[in-house]
């Protein structure tokens, strides 16, 4: 059995821009104790360059066929981290097994919204088979967005991701592949030119763009792909020209990142799809959603906390928010859509959509990026 990531490809234009060489530097933030297990990485490219790559026509390219993502083989789960691997990469990981932030409302008012608590309502039954989000200006639709970026061998491509609370208000949450390629390629293997339209919808979004400061990784990810403790990350942005900081013009989901709580109810999952199980209809220019609860994905082994949620989003889904209480006043993320299972001919199996557990380790990533001004 192969387990693949949801990603999708932007396919080239004809047009062809001449900037500077890309580079994306791993190094913690002047001055910032960098928990260990986990990297931060400098985008390098300024924000006028990255608006001037990302073109109307390059943003609408975006194409439903997924990049053929070879699942990398996990890391052995035999035995917990000795105390050496646990402090190599800097300062000691925190050690609460409980991260939680309460979600936030828009400090501007300059963009028409809703409450959050009166938004779009959830359906009292299982949402398996994605519907698309009503397109609105709402909270609920506004916090989720398409993430592009360049991967290291040039190619465009696509994820989603959602604005998480933070003390900088500037901050995504998303999957650990749609940062970093996961291959153990180190600082070589961040994607870089990284653009968020929060709302996006057909090639644009009623809040304009976001550039990317900084990216946020547990080294699991970059070393060697896994799937079941850490393909998450946070991304920090830079402030918009005009609008200044994302988190103050649209608000943004709390979060709870607790150890071996795989059981959430009426759990809404929403990203861009361009692919799904048993779907030729979607495009990945429309968000989508699943609603319903999540299980533990492996409950006859104890390493494997996954959690599991019946949704057949696929490619270009990935990164998009898991969340908790969408209708209530304090809607939070707990997981990511990190991937589905397919068979050895790379057809995908079920409806079975995955996320990463999110445990105190995922708390370090974000507290990480708290400290990133």
């Amino acid at each position: 059995m192969r387990l693949h990531h949801a990603v999708v490809p932007l396919a080239a234009t004809a047009a062809v821009l001449s900037v500077t060489p890309l580079t994306a530097q791993a190094a913690p933030v002047a001055g910032q104790d960098v928990p260990a297990g986990i990297t931060v990485s400098t985008e390098r490219t300024s924000d006028r360059e990255v608006r001037a790559y990302w073109t109307p026509a390059r943003l609408r390219a975006a194409a439903a066929s997924p990049v053929d993502v070879t699942a990398l083989k996990q890391r052995a789960r035999t035995q917990e981290p000795t105390a050496d691997s646990a402090t190599e990469h800097g300062a000691p990981a925190i050690a609460a097994s409980h991260a939680a932030a309460p979600a936030t409302k828009p400090a501007r008012t300059s963009y028409a919204t809703t409450d959050a608590a009166t938004a779009t309502t959830a359906a009292a039954t299982e949402i398996s088979v994605s519907q698309e989000v009503p397109y609105t200006t709402a909270p609920q639709y506004s916090l989720v967005g398409r993430l592009f970026f360049k991967q290291p061998d040039g190619s465009d491509h696509s994820c989603s991701a959602a604005v998480i609370v933070s003390n900088n208000r500037n901050t995504l949450w998303t999957a650990g592949h749609c940062v970093h390629a996961g291959d153990g390629s180190g600082s070589a293997g961040f994607y870089t030119m990284t653009e968020f339209i929060p709302g996006y919808r057909d090639g644009s979004g009623p809040y304009g763009s976001w550039t990317i400061k900084s990216k946020v990784v547990n080294n699991e990810w970059m070393d060697s792909g896994d799937m079941e403790d850490a393909d998450y990350a946070a991304v920090v942005l830079n402030d918009h020209p005009t609008w200044g900081k994302l988190q103050d013009n649209v608000g943004a989901f709390g979060y709870t990142f607790t150890e071996n709580l795989t059981d959430h109810a009426e759990v809404y999952a929403a990203g861009y799809p361009g692919k799904g199980y048993n779907r030729t209809d979607l495009t990945g220019e429309r968000m989508m959603y699943c609603y319903g609860n999540t299980v533990d994905a492996g409950p006859w082994n104890p390493f494997d906390d996954r959690m599991s949620m019946d949704c057949d989003m696929g490619e270009g889904s990935s990164g998009g928010p898991w969340i908790e209480g969408k209708n209530s006043a304090d809607p939070r993320i707990i997981g990511a859509v990190s991937h589905h299972e397919s068979d050895a001919s790379g057809n995908r199996i079920s409806d079975d959509q995955f996320s990463s557990e999110h445990d105190s380790k995922a708390g370090n990533t974000i507290s990480t990026a708290n400290g990133i001004s």
